[in-house]
């Protein structure tokens, strides 16, 4: 199996894969050999496929990794992040409500992006519960416009893990209001991707992976994505039919229950089998009040 990640080192993005364990630093090998330096150019290209060719077959200089570097999301800008509603019954039940008949969505923003280890800031002004939520990202690696499901996935490039976190009180003011969900998802560092990105061929079903949330180390959110009322076929299906989905964008499936609160100083866990852990300190300096 080969895991990509981005990373930066001294204000350079830089590619890098995880493979049989160990990391490397691909960076001066992709430039070189594909003129590319990120995932999401390879999928625009389709070319990673070649790229995984070039590092099966030892042609693709592979370098040690710094010894210190930041992670960043292993897809920095895609160009449409759409986040499924309440895809989890039991997620749907956990606020009275039932999972919609249909695939419901909304869009989140790549400003809110951020990386494997970087501290979630929340506003000192945001008050109420803010809250995890653990979901499958899928990674499109083809255009996509009225697909239909039998073929759906095939036009994925790979998976990764988000943490779709949310501004509940702020979420429940716009609903009442009949405002669309942009502000409650979309606060920088409010949708935190990675550490990887693994191509789709190393994960045969997408719908039968373990996915677990845990905060300080306590196990919030158990589930596997079996669980999902709409599976990610029908979830681009459906997609497609409203618009055109292009390589690079990324679909975050929906969270299990479990979600709530976090405090200053919670370290979040995000867990999905074969993907890795995506985990995030949070900063959140004010006096709580849950809502």
């Amino acid at each position: 199996m080969m895991r990509f990640f981005a990373f930066e080192k001294d204000g350079e993005t830089r590619l890098g894969v995880e493979r049989e364990g160990v990391q490397h630093d691909i960076t001066r090998g992709a430039v070189r050999d594909f003129g590319k330096r990120l995932i999401s150019e390879f999928l625009q290209a389709d070319e990673l496929d070649a790229l995984i060719g070039s590092i099966d077959d030892q042609t693709l200089l592979l370098e040690e990794m710094p010894d210190q570097f930041t992670w960043l999301p292993p897809i920095p800008r895609p160009g449409k992040i759409l986040a499924m509603v309440q895809n989890y019954r039991k997620h749907a039940a956990e606020f009275g409500n039932q999972a919609p008949p249909a695939p419901v969505w909304f869009g989140k923003i790549a400003s809110s992006l951020t990386g494997h280890g970087t501290a979630v800031k929340i506003p000192d002004w945001v008050d109420g519960r803010v809250d995890h939520e653990v979901e499958l990202g899928v990674v499109m690696g083809a255009y996509a416009k009225e697909v239909l499901e039998d073929s759906a996935l095939g036009l994925v490039a790979g998976y990764t893990i988000v943490n779709d976190l949310s501004a509940r009180r702020i979420q429940r003011d716009d609903r009442e209001n009949k405002h669309p969900w942009l502000r409650c998802k979309n606060f920088d560092t409010f949708t935190p991707m990675g550490p990887y990105f693994v191509p789709a061929r190393y994960v045969p079903d997408p719908q039968a992976l373990k996915i677990i949330c845990r905060v300080n180390d306590e196990t919030r959110q158990d589930a596997t994505t079996a669980d999902m009322v709409h599976p990610v076929r029908k979830i681009i299906a459906e997609m497609s039919r409203w618009m055109t989905l292009e390589p690079g964008d990324v679909i975050a499936t929906g969270t299990p229950e479990g979600v709530y609160n976090l405090r200053n100083g919670d370290v979040v866990e995000c867990e999905i089998a074969g993907l890795g852990i995506l985990r995030n300190p949070v900063e959140r300096p004010q006096v709580e009040r849950d809502a």
